[in-house]
């Protein structure tokens, strides 16, 4: 790995970081700051794709309000880096406390394109996703890994 390399991975690590601290203190315009303004995101939640940084905060909005208390969690990071192109891997838990007072949590597999625009590490595609039992058509939410 050269040294360019190594330094954009830290770089990258680092606004993973923002992102995860972003999302712990519902902070929306810390998280406006990791998409691109043409991103396309493949949510957990529908339609199929979401077009644009505005679309993807929306969702974000939606997590924010529905939850109390939030955590979440990046676990197993890799981080590839080759020239002004990225791509990161994990499985993020995302948990807390709703609004009426539930617990609830859950790992999703989550896999992010950066993209350095202007000098900034950006998310340009995004895609999460869970487990699906094919015999019942459910998605499997409480696996560990």
């Amino acid at each position: 790995m050269s040294t360019e390399q190594a330094v954009d991975e830290v770089d990258i690590r680092e606004r993973i970081d923002t992102l995860v601290e972003a999302v712990r203190t519902k902070d929306l315009d810390a998280v406006r700051t990791m998409f691109a303004p043409n991103l396309v995101s493949f949510d957990i939640e529908p339609p199929l794709r979401h077009l644009g940084a505005e679309a993807k905060l929306q969702n974000w909005t939606k997590v924010f309000t529905v939850y109390a208390e939030l955590d979440y969690e990046v676990r197993d990071l890799t981080v590839l880096v080759n020239g002004d192109l990225a791509v990161a891997y994990a499985v993020n838990r995302l948990s807390g406390t709703l609004q009426t007072g539930d617990r609830t949590g859950y790992w999703v597999r989550w896999t992010a394109c950066f993209r350095k625009l202007d000098g900034a590490w950006l998310i340009t595609h995004d895609q999460i996703s869970v487990p699906t039992d094919f015999a019942t058509g459910r998605s499997v939410l409480d696996l560990e890994p």
